[in-house]
């Protein structure tokens, strides 16, 4: 019984908190969406193609202002088509991979966020 137990010691600590796999969760799925909805433009590498497609590497822009983007688009100096089909689950998500592959900063960007953001978009 004590072996039993030495074996499963080592498992209890190496499994991951909630928060942990709601991260990974959150990344896996915004690097799926990242791929069907922004790949084409911006290239797998976040680069984008020079003067047509702006890179995302080091975008200067608050999540907040990501979400409005994503939801709503822009005219202007520059185009990005709106996707009203996302879901604020989709944008926290995009938001969470982007921040974390690009920015360095491993944290979930949460759906009540995206949910205030849209309401403030102007």
């Amino acid at each position: 019984m004590k072996y039993l137990l030495l074996l499963f010691v080592p498992v209890l600590f190496s499994c991951s908190s909630k928060e942990e796999i709601t991260q990974q969760q959150y990344f896996v799925e915004g690097m799926a969406l990242y791929k069907t909805h922004c790949e084409n433009c911006h290239q797998a590498d976040g680069a984008g193609l020079r003067d047509l497609y702006p890179s995302i590497q080091q975008t200067k822009l608050s999540p907040e202002a990501l979400a409005c983007l994503f939801k709503n688009g822009k005219k202007g100096n520059g185009f990005m088509p709106a996707n009203a089909k996302l879901q604020a689950l989709d944008i926290a998500e995009l938001v969470t991979y982007m921040r974390e592959k690009w920015g360095g900063k491993k944290q979930i960007y949460p759906v009540d966020s995206v949910k205030m953001a849209l309401q403030n978009c102007r």
